[in-house]
């Protein structure tokens, strides 16, 4: 499989950011929409949740940049699954008639997916500096988890694409447990809020590694642990084989069903 990804990396990488230049097409501002979507979302949960979390401690950072360093990874997380999910069924065309491997096509919803989040997370670095949060050597590691975090949306979401395209359920459940997962993991609230049992079981979330080391890296300025960098690696690793896996049973089958 990440042979197959290499051999075709041109592809992915200009049908990415052809959909990222493309995506709002025929509107008055075009592209501008990439950016100005992830902000509005960013202002309405900060104005929502301002006034509720503002006696709580985020770690001496204001909470708008507490908030846009969990939920911008989410989203992008979010959109990399679900849209992988679909994937195949949204190009069931060229998968007919083209001789390009299947994890390609949600290797690309992945690439569009890091785009999106690379533009986000430069705004937020802008955000940051203008309210007080400067810059630290930290900072150069954040491409790391961000990047697990794409490829554990990428593992799963070539899984769930897979049997979507025979159960197209699938692709209909996928939403409602993407909105529930969010709640799930502290990301618009602080983790002293969950009791003592859900605290205890976010290890055990996939984007617990990743999220956590990217909060550590941007708002701590710290180094997390061994343990979370591999938690991070085998989270990434793990979904990408349960996606090869299922796609490698019914690969035979899928071309015909879609």
């Amino acid at each position: 499989m990440i042979l197959d990804l290499y051999r075709h990396r041109g592809y992915i990488w200009r049908t990415a950011w052809s959909e990222v230049r493309t995506r709002y097409a025929g509107s008055g501002m075009g592209a501008l929409w990439n950016l100005v979507q992830p902000l509005s979302m960013i202002l309405v949960f900060s104005l929502v949740f301002t006034s509720i979390m503002k006696h709580r401690d985020m770690g001496g950072v204001p909470y708008t940049v507490y908030l846009c360093a969990g939920l911008l990874p989410w989203a992008a997380f979010s959109e990399c699954l679900n849209r992988g999910t679909t994937a195949f069924v949204h190009h069931a065309v060229y998968l007919r008639k083209l001789p390009i491997p299947e994890q390609v096509f949600v290797a690309q919803t992945a690439a569009t997916a890091a785009i999106g989040l690379t533009l986000s997370f430069a705004m937020l670095v802008a955000v940051a500096v203008a309210m007080g949060h400067y810059p630290s050597w930290h900072w150069l590691l954040l491409p790391v988890p961000l990047a697990m975090l794409i490829l554990v949306g990428f593992g799963l979401g070539l899984a769930l694409g897979t049997v979507n395209a025979f159960i197209r359920d699938v692709g209909q459940v996928v939403p409602i447990l993407l909105q529930m997962w969010f709640w799930f993991y502290p990301i618009v609230y602080h983790e002293s809020f969950l009791p003592g049992w859900l605290r205890a079981a976010l290890p055990y979330n996939p984007v617990y590694p990743a999220i956590t080391g990217i909060r550590e890296l941007f708002l701590a300025r710290e180094v997390p642990s061994a343990w979370l960098w591999a938690q991070m690696a085998l989270w990434a690793a793990g979904a990408g084989a349960l996606g090869w896996v299922v796609l490698r049973r019914l690969r035979d089958e899928l071309r015909d069903v879609i």
